[in-house]
């Protein structure tokens, strides 16, 4: 679906709870607005799938494209939801107009529990906790008290690295998605807290650990703002994938002790570009790797590399991908320099809020980190 229908979609929802509150229940314009936002939901619940819609801060996710700006409906819609502690609305493929009718009332009188009313296609509530039709937890809460340990996926990893860059006809990408569906497993079991996963992983590639890190933190970022599972995985392994340009850019400047001179950087900023070319010869299952290694440098103010003329918005994978690259950067031990403390690599990343990492996402990944 493009944009444009997916904006239509959210504000033909605003409007039905608008007119839902505003207007008997039969009223004409209601039922008009019920009409068109019915077909426009069994479209695009039958073409994606299931429909996502997150409420996050100021703003609102469909099926992983953000909306934020100046629009006093969405706002408005916004504000509705997060007043109820509704993060999330899930709508499968089939929804009846009677469900869909009942829900929209059922948002607009802003009253009642979810264990009130029956719904056979819509799951909503918090993210961490979605509620079901009969009130059941479907979200992220912690089912475990063991520390849940990624053992061997830094090797695994380098395997599935070595096989993209040697364009095998069968390379180990599924390996890579797997590490991910194990990453959203242990997030889930240690109750989304990030740091149990990152400090125990350890390689003597940087690359390799820096890949997986840069993976944990934008799955559990990706989980958070309500992207479906599959969005979640994918983004996942774009972000596993994002510095695969590297394993081309030779070893003595990934690991100079030093500040690289001109020649040694334009060898190192051309990485976006060639991890894009390899992962394009790559069956992926999807073109966000390749999206994501290309885009990750651009920056949210179009000041990093490569350069683009076209203002289309950067994916929101590689605005999350480029905040966690920069923070496990700065956190890390490097030839250079030490690894930072988390409120020293905070302070200089708010630096770039709003210039090189998009506002809203920074802010919610400060928010994860604490």
């Amino acid at each position: 679906m493009t944009r444009d229908t997916l904006i239509q979609v959210v504000s033909d929802l605003a409007l039905a709870i608008q007119g839902a509150s505003a207007y008997p229940e039969n009223h004409p314009h209601v039922q008009e607005i019920l009409v068109r936002l019915h077909h426009r939901v069994q479209s695009g619940a039958s073409l994606l799938r299931g429909l996502n819609i997150g409420f996050f801060h100021d703003h609102i996710v469909v099926d992983e494209v953000p909306f934020v700006g100046p629009n006093p409906t969405l706002t408005r819609l916004n504000e509705r939801m997060r007043e109820r502690g509704i993060e999330k609305i899930l709508i499968s493929e089939g929804i009846t107009y009677g469900e869909l009718k009942r829900f929209v009332y059922f948002l607009a009188e802003g009253s009642g529990s979810p264990s009130e009313h029956l719904w056979e296609s819509i799951v909503y509530g918090r993210i961490e906790g979605v509620e079901s039709a009969r009130g059941a937890s479907l979200g992220l809460a912690p089912d475990s008290t063991t520390p849940f340990i990624l053992e061997g996926a830094t090797d695994v990893l380098k395997d599935v690295l070595v096989s993209i860059v040697a364009e095998r006809k069968r390379s180990r990408v599924e390996e890579g998605r797997d590490i991910v569906s194990t990453i959203m497993k242990g997030l889930r079991q240690e109750g989304m807290l990030i740091d149990r996963l990152i400090q125990l992983q350890g390689h003597d590639d940087y690359t390799v650990t820096h890949s997986l890190n840069v993976c944990i933190l934008v799955v559990a970022q990706a989980s958070r703002i309500g992207l479906p599972e599959n969005r979640v995985r994918e983004a996942g392994l774009a972000a596993m994938l994002h510095d695969i340009g590297k394993e081309t850019t030779p070893s003595d400047i990934l690991t100079k002790p030093g500040r690289l001179d001109t020649g040694e950087f334009d060898l190192m900023k051309g990485h976006p570009l060639a991890g894009a070319k390899l992962l394009r010869k790559i069956d992926c299952g999807t073109e966000l790797p390749m999206i994501v290694a290309f885009e990750h440098h651009i920056k949210y103010d179009r000041t990093g590399y490569p350069k683009v003329r076209t203002r289309e918005p950067l994916h929101v994978a590689s605005h999350m991908t480029q905040i966690a690259d920069v923070y496990d950067a700065l956190r890390s031990h490097r030839p250079y320099r030490p690894s930072l403390e988390l409120e020293r690599t905070l302070s200089i990343m708010r630096e770039g809020r709003g210039t090189e990492f998009e506002p809203h996402l920074f802010d919610d990944f400060v928010e994860i980190l604490s």
